[in-house]
């Protein structure tokens, strides 16, 4: 319709007659002279001179970009361990939960904001499992904060040149930080590379080139449980490809770099040799390097996602080795779903030990009641299953999950 009425107006232009032109062209001349009083009709009306002044700006409200969502996380199953003669335990975790997100902004542009996220969790025999990496040495009932943080904007420079995070926040280290886990079944790596996958920290982040992302700050290196032991904390980078790669590609992926000094009672427990490096203290000195890519191929049975994570690196002198494969398939009509994941990890113990080793997989398939493309309303019902292929000092177990998950 548009280009219809611009083609109209231009044909009207075009066509109005030389006499009309030049009859304007009078009046307005005329209307250009003096105009004695007598003559003007309007001549006794008062009227209120006009205002320059610009209209006040109205003061943005506490509650204007103020975003309130809750969660409800139900997960509960069984699992079995071979040696105890066929005997089954069930187990359960349950939470409700919350998310603040609160923008400030100026009439052209955003300037920073927060975010919050909390939830409450009631844990009963969780067994030692990926989809609840602490969920085993959790208390029964606990309340777990996922994010605290605040994002300043475009603080140099040109726009997403350089922005600041700080607060409590997804690990800058691999696929970790641009993928939501804290609601799946299906975990990424660095729970198991760090003990964690959240921490409290300083970044700067934003666009290097036109190709690349970077991140670059600091780690508190405060473990799970948010403790301060003394420990010197993290240094991290990672450049990583930008959107423009995964919006005309399906690419994302990068490599990080972390180095310094993390609490990771896990770390200590698992390896003698660390254990005598730290004094049996829960401060363990080490470096990582990752390497990580995530590719979504567009078919006509629905995007497929195919994503490896890969690390190295030390604890004190133990070299060790983290891997992870997932396939995640999703139905052209957003209301199924199904993922499978393997996942390897490796540590060298020193000399007159045996290498630490946990290894194991995942299928899930999913059933989608709501699922919105940008994550603002998520509901779905899941059924999982887990296997421990191996784990050094403890025996094979199979998990079977059913989850009821709702962020809205």
């Amino acid at each position: 319709m548009a280009s219809e009425t611009g083609t109209m107006d231009m044909t009207t232009h075009q066509t109005i007659p030389p006499t009309w032109a030049a009859l304007a062209l009078v009046l307005l001349a005329l209307c250009a002279l003096p105009v004695r009083a007598a003559d003007d009709p309007f001549a006794d009306l008062n009227l209120a001179p006009l205002s320059l002044a610009a209209p006040p700006e109205t003061v943005p409200g506490w509650l204007d970009n103020l975003l309130v969502r809750r969660e409800i996380y139900l997960l509960g199953g069984g699992f079995r361990e071979p040696g105890t003669e066929g005997e089954r335990d069930g187990f359960s975790r349950l939470s409700l939960g919350f998310e603040l997100q609160k923008r400030f902004a100026s009439p052209t542009r955003t300037l920073a904001s927060v975010n919050y996220q909390g939830r409450l969790v009631y844990r009963d025999r969780v067994p030692d499992m990926a989809a609840d990496h602490m969920g085993r040495e959790a208390d029964r009932w606990k309340y777990e904060t996922h994010n605290a943080y605040a994002d300043f904007y475009n603080l140099i420079g040109a726009p997403g040149r350089l922005n600041l995070r700080t607060g409590y926040f997804y690990q800058p280290f691999g696929l970790n930080q641009q993928t939501d886990t804290h609601g799946t079944i299906l975990q990424l790596l660095n729970d198991t590379v760090f003990g964690a996958e959240r921490d409290w920290q300083a970044t700067i982040y934003g666009n290097l080139d036109e190709h690349f992302d970077y991140t670059f700050g600091y780690l508190a290196g405060s473990g799970p449980e948010h403790e301060l032991k003394g420990q010197a904390g993290l240094v991290v980078a990672r450049l990583a490809l930008n959107n423009q790669w995964l919006f005309e590609h399906g690419l994302e992926g990068g490599i990080s770099f972390a180095a310094g000094e993390r609490v990771d009672r896990h770390a200590v427990m698992r390896s003698h040799s660390v254990h005598h490096a730290t004094g049996g203290g829960p401060v363990v000195g080490g470096w990582r390097l990752g390497a990580d890519l995530r590719r979504r191929f567009d078919t006509a049975g629905g995007p497929l996602t195919l994503t490896v994570e890969t690390a190295a690196g030390e604890d004190e002198n133990d070299a060790l080795y983290a891997a992870l494969g997932q396939a995640d398939w999703l139905h052209p009509g957003r209301r199924w779903g199904a993922a499978l994941q393997y996942r390897h990890f490796q540590q060298d113990v020193g000399a007159g030990g045996r290498d630490y080793n946990e290894t194991g997989a995942s299928a899930v398939i999913t059933h989608y009641f709501q699922n919105d493309v940008g994550n603002a309303a998520l509901h779905w019902l899941a059924l999982a299953v887990e296997r421990r292929l191996r784990h050094t000092g403890e025996p094979e177990h199979t998990v079977l999950i059913l989850q009821y998950y709702r962020y809205w």
